[in-house]
């Protein structure tokens, strides 16, 4: 069967989606991956797992009309070529000019993944309710024709089917993207508290909250590190440089930059932390989990599906550094609650984030 992958973030493709493709593939089917990234940052990559590689150009983010029409035309003339009998199409750019591109060419095999509802969905601002409404006339339409739609929480599915985008029949939950847990494993705890927090530079990954807390608590525990892992971003809500710069100035808190590998990070804190406004499936929050360590992230969609209350972690407010700091502090100062949420982490992702099993869901229902 011919398969196409599509993305509008193409590293997401090798870091998220790497086992699915590799499962694809060795159950014989021909597999094409499609991004807005240029062909020599991806293919060869792609094509070691045996995959090939499409760009659509354009970017992530842009909003441009024309910019936008011209992926949609790219998408239409791709699809037209390659013939694909099925398509699995994730973020929201893939979903709305790949999906309409696939309907317009009789492309009955059509499964969205709707990875997490974007920031216009949360936002009151007027330009984002417009965008909000388009997304929905779109995704209304793509998932009308579509043989089903893979969510990665509940909150997102009751939100959709408020907003009459779906039917209770086409929404698949699934547990985000999985983690493989041959490649990230369970680690060695260190003795002292130090603090990680790993995320895209982003104001609504919590960012600056994140600051705040360092900063409440770094007069009380110099001792504690506090560490952040992760590039600058081209979203709108992206922390600039110079901002971080005077962040940073406070010397609460230590930039790592972006890693192509967070294990060493995840190896060396004893508490990871993720306050973010709103998660499709905390991914980062993952991947502490099989690396067991105790959890503080926000009560949000995405978020609080990874967390106890209590047994691998804490929930707090979103936006509320105070909040966030007290929480930290609980488990600062408590090595064996470190120790026992650490390892509720690990059983908790073995039972519900294992990549293999988020991967089987995947593909029992598209047939595969």
């Amino acid at each position: 069967m011919k398969i196409i992958i599509a993305a509008s973030y193409g590293p997401s493709l090798l870091n998220f989606r790497k086992d699915l493709i590799k499962e694809m593939i060795k159950k014989g089917h021909s597999v094409t991956c499609i991004s807005v990234e240029p062909k020599e940052m991806l293919e060869e990559p792609l094509a070691a797992l045996g995959a090939s590689y499409e760009s659509v150009g354009g970017s992530r983010t842009g909003l441009g009309f024309l910019e936008n029409l011209a992926i949609f035309f790219c998408y239409l003339k791709l699809l037209f070529r390659l013939k694909p009998d099925l398509c699995f199409f994730y973020m929201p750019k893939p979903i709305v000019f790949g999906g309409t591109a696939a309907i317009i060419l009789g492309i009955k095999r059509i499964y969205p993944f709707i990875t997490g509802l974007e920031t216009p969905f949360y936002s009151k601002a007027k330009k984002d309710i417009f965008i909000r409404v388009l997304l929905c006339v779109f995704y209304k339409f793509v998932i009308h024709f579509s043989k089903a739609c893979f969510f990665m929480n509940q909150d997102d599915i009751t939100r959709m089917r408020k907003l009459k985008v779906i039917r209770k029949e086409k929404a698949v939950l699934v547990n985000g993207s999985g983690v493989n847990m041959e490649h990230f494993t369970m680690l060695p705890l260190p003795e002292e508290p130090r603090i990680c927090m790993t995320a895209r530079l982003v104001e609504g990954k919590g960012v600056r909250e994140y600051f705040e807390a360092a900063l409440l608590l770094k007069n009380k525990y110099p001792e504690v590190p506090f560490l952040l892992v992760g590039g600058f971003d081209e979203h709108k809500e992206g922390i600039k440089e110079e901002e971080l710069d005077a962040l940073l100035k406070e010397g609460a808190v230590d930039y790592y930059g972006y890693a192509e590998d967070v294990r060493p990070y995840l190896e060396y804190c004893s508490i990871f932390v993720l306050p973010s406004y709103h998660e499709g499936n905390g991914r980062s929050i993952v991947e502490a989990m099989a690396a067991g360590r105790a959890i503080v992230t926000t009560n949000v969609p995405g978020c609080r599906d990874t967390v106890m209350e209590g047994y691998n972690g804490f929930l707090v407010p979103p936006r509320d550094g105070r909040a966030l700091a007290e929480k930290l502090e609980v488990l600062i100062q408590n090595k064996k609650l470190r120790e026992s949420m650490g390892n509720s982490s690990y059983l908790l992702c073995r039972e519900k984030f294992e990549v293999n099993k988020i991967n089987n869901t995947l593909l029992q229902t598209m047939g595969l």
